[in-house]
């Protein structure tokens, strides 16, 4: 038995668009981020999805709406599928961050391997709730077809755990997500795996 997964991170942010990090501050899509969502939604229309769940946070409620209303399905919300908590670095701008934590944003920059910053949540702690958000739902919809959206670093984090990956290597080994893109896995309930699938 397999379940049939596009995890999908949200559409351009207000955040993303003035360079700020967001992490669980809960800002919008931004103009044309809500222009990806819409085109989103075309792309998934015409696949056979049975559920859609969602970070709790505006910006991927925002993002799966139009696909949502396109496909008729409600959208379930579950708290785990929620950004990384960035602590001190919440809400401000890459260029202060490298102005104030040179040394901490050196590292994350080169890596993205969120480590050092006062308040943060780990990524360890984020990759475990990740996977088993994403593990429950997939149980509960064995031989369907799901979409689950998140976000960028929850999503990275996630992918270096199911693929062994240490999060020093998250930059070098995963490739970059962009917004609105959509990953496709399948979970498989006998060996208790996910597995990419490649386009």
């Amino acid at each position: 038995m397999k379940t049939d997964l596009y995890l999908i991170r949200h559409a351009e942010t207000t955040a993303n668009a003035e360079g700020l990090f967001a992490g669980i501050t809960d800002c919008d899509l931004s103009n044309h981020g809500f222009k990806q969502a819409e085109d989103l939604a075309l792309k998934l229309k015409n696949i056979n999805i049975n559920s859609i769940y969602s970070s709790p946070l505006k910006r991927a409620v925002q993002t799966i709406t139009p696909t949502a209303k396109l496909i008729n399905k409600n959208i379930n919300i579950v708290d785990d599928l929620r950004e990384i908590n960035l602590g001190e670095w919440e809400n401000k701008s890459v260029t202060e961050i490298s102005s104030k934590y040179p040394i901490e944003s050196s590292y994350i920059f080169s890596t993205e391997h969120y480590i050092g910053i006062k308040g943060q949540e780990e990524m360890q702690d984020v990759a475990n709730r990740m996977e088993n958000a994403i593990r429950e739902i997939s149980i509960n919809n064995l031989n369907n077809s799901v979409i689950i959206v998140s976000h960028y670093a929850a999503i990275k984090s996630f992918l270096c755990k199911i693929n062994n990956i240490p999060f020093k290597d998250a930059k070098q080994k995963i490739e970059y997500i962009e917004n609105a893109s959509v990953r496709k896995l399948v979970y498989d309930y006998e060996t208790d795996s996910f597995i990419e699938k490649l386009n």
